[in-house]
């Protein structure tokens, strides 16, 4: 008996998406919100479409959901949403916490120590069971860095300066993470993968306006794809029939695994391969172009790539 292609499978799969229960999840910053961050209307028309036509619509991005809440309100979503890259679900209406996945405390310390050594301040995202919603501690090992302090201005968000932070604090650190210029990035991240390893998953995001690299660590095994497993479980929607939308570095794990994703067209060339399909860029609503498409059902009949 013959053995079915890749590809056939993959078109196999993708027609169920129009049998079964299914989930479209965006990613924010470059995919759904420019850097004013403003949503595209024919994006939020696509989403609604999309929520009538029977799929449930949700967010996957690295913001916190505090960082997130006044943002997509024109969405009208409810239910759970991934936040932190994975490291927890919140609730998109009420923004609380349904789920946390935060880094074992020894390796924190450890973490604080090797970031500090370097003199680097350490900014430490903290969600604690007793006071549910994040809040952000920084560590007074060195300056803040510019791209920090807009990154807070903007988000009208606010750290609080710590010498070193509390044994109970240190149980509940969802990111811990730098900001460094970027002919130090390579370096710091080298060393950093040699003395943590497997212990860690981290990432370095570039900031342009800054020509630096934010550097986040995670809890092993925490990315966008386990934080989408985790919330296909929530809802009893099987992984396979989820679909990411996302443009940057931390959208890899879930464009790779999802059997169906798109990337934005103002990604770079390493996201736009990991997607299995590439839609317009934010500023054309690439999102609601990608929404179509599957809505459509088009998909069957296009390459590999739009």
């Amino acid at each position: 008996m013959t053995k079915p292609s890749t590809n056939t499978i993959a078109a196999e799969k993708i027609a169920n998406l129009h049998l079964s229960p299914r989930l479209i999840v965006c990613d924010l910053d470059g995919t759904l919100i420019s850097r004013e961050h403003k949503i595209n209307i024919a994006d939020i028309e696509a989403l609604a479409k999309a929520r009538d036509a029977g799929f449930t619509v949700s967010i996957c991005t690295g913001r916190s959901i505090g960082e997130a809440l006044d943002i997509i309100k024109p969405l009208n979503l409810s239910g759970p949403g991934v936040f932190v890259t994975g490291a927890a679900i919140c609730d998109l209406a009420s923004g609380a916490t349904l789920h946390r996945q935060a880094i074992n405390p020894e390796i924190v310390e450890r973490l604080i120590k090797f970031f500090g050594d370097l003199g680097h301040a350490v900014l430490l995202l903290v969600d604690t069971p007793e006071n549910p919603g994040p809040r952000y501690i920084m560590t007074n090992h060195g300056p803040v860095h510019a791209a920090s302090e807009e990154w807070f201005l903007r988000n009208k968000m606010a750290a609080e300066i710590v010498e070193y932070p509390d044994e109970h604090t240190l149980s509940c650190v969802l990111r811990l993470g730098i900001v460094v210029d970027l002919p130090q990035s390579a370096d710091i991240t080298a060393l950093l993968t040699q003395r943590f390893g497997s212990q860690i998953n981290f990432l370095a995001l570039r900031a342009p306006a800054f020509e630096c690299h934010v550097i986040e660590v995670f809890a092993q095994h925490v990315d966008k794809w386990t934080g989408i497993q985790r919330l296909c479980a929530l809802l009893n929607i099987d992984s396979s029939l989820a679909v990411p939308i996302g443009d940057d570095v931390n959208d890899l794990p879930m464009l790779r695994q999802a059997t169906l994703s798109f990337a934005m067209g103002n990604a770079t060339s390493e996201v736009q391969r990991a997607a299995k399909h590439v839609t317009r860029s934010q500023s054309e609503s690439g999102v609601a172009a990608a929404v179509e498409a599957v809505l459509t059902g088009s998909l069957l009949q296009v390459p590999v790539h739009l």
